[in-house]
């Protein structure tokens, strides 16, 4: 009895080392994908629905194999640093900020865990990286390059007899800047005066619309997301003057404006996803070239285009979508 009770015992020792005795195993932790969003707005809404559909048809689904989580700052600059900061401590497999405040609000939170941002305009002239083929450090991403050349091409097009155009802006402001320095150029390459209003908050927008509405014949949405953020101020304003708005995205159209080229933000958030995955897979951002989008697609209200008596046959061959306002 002796003998079989430590024959027993050898016998359990050995299969424990074998590791049959050894404690369940939990199963590995998925990937935490942190996703940060500077405000609600419909072009930055399809980037985050555009990258998380492109994760999981690229075999990253939340829930499954990684764990997508998403904060917006919702326009709050500071809220947007809490929100960074949080991340970073997270220390997810990746970061993904959508917007340059965003991701400048990032790149100041960790210099060691990857980034890969979407819709950042100029990402060299920002400093996050240092050339668009060689990011270098911990950033990479898509850029949006807004057509600005094209976007007032086919304003003029529609409207040959506006000579004056208005356009807000956030003082102080980067990404307003960008804008504000491209159309400058254009009007005087093309020809138009454009007038300029500087706004420092979102209850702004819509007195300073409705004074610059008084001397300009037409309004320009811009590159700025305070103005963006409140674009019903905007489009209330122009709605009032009876005088067209046009901009660069599809929320400007679907909300009354008469016409945008805008870029498919659906798929740009789908570039993202695809930078996302090769991060995933264990590149690093450095050696990642940031992808840049600067093609657009014409969208025009058909409502507001018949209201202002535009002939859509100076369109024909541009392959132009109609959008119905909201």
């Amino acid at each position: 009895m002796h003998l079989q009770k430590e024959f027993t015992g050898f016998l359990l020792l050995g299969l424990c080392a074998l590791g049959a005795c050894s404690k369940p195993q939990s199963p590995p932790q998925r990937p935490l994908v942190a996703i940060t969003q500077i405000a609600t707005h419909p072009a930055l809404d399809e980037v985050r629905a555009g990258l998380i559909e492109g994760l999981k048809r690229r075999g990253y689904d939340d829930g499954r194999t990684v764990t997508i989580e998403f904060k917006n700052a919702n326009g709050d600059s500071t809220l947007a640093v809490a929100i960074a900061a949080e991340f970073a401590r997270k220390a997810p497999a990746v970061i993904v900020p959508i917007s340059t405040p965003s991701t400048l609000s990032a790149a100041k939170a960790t210099k060691t865990i990857p980034i890969v941002f979407s819709g950042v305009t100029d990402p060299v002239g920002t400093g996050l990286v240092t050339n668009l083929e060689h990011p270098g450090g911990n950033i990479t991403g898509v850029s949006d390059r807004w057509p600005f050349d094209a976007q007032a091409e086919a304003f003029l097009r529609a409207f040959p007899k506006a000579h004056r155009i208005g356009m807000l802006y956030t003082r102080g402001d980067d990404v307003s800047k960008i804008g504000v320095d491209a159309m400058t150029a254009i009007a005087q390459r093309r020809g138009f005066a454009l007038d300029l209003s500087p706004v420092s908050q979102g209850t702004d927008v819509y007195s300073s619309a409705v004074a610059l509405l008084r001397n300009v014949d037409a309004i320009y949405t811009g590159i700025d997301h305070l103005i963006l953020e409140n674009l019903d101020g905007l489009v209330k304003a122009a709605r009032e003057a009876r005088k067209p708005l046009f901009g660069g995205e599809s929320g400007s159209v679907e909300k009354g404006g008469v016409l945008a080229l805008s870029i498919n933000m659906t798929s740009f958030g789908d570039l993202t996803a695809d930078l996302v995955a090769e991060v995933l897979m264990g590149k690093k951002p450095s050696d990642l070239p940031v992808r840049v989008v600067s093609s657009g697609n014409l969208l025009i209200n058909r409502a507001a285009a018949s209201q202002f008596g535009v002939d859509l046959k100076v369109f024909e061959g541009t392959n132009f979508k109609f959008v119905d306002a909201k």
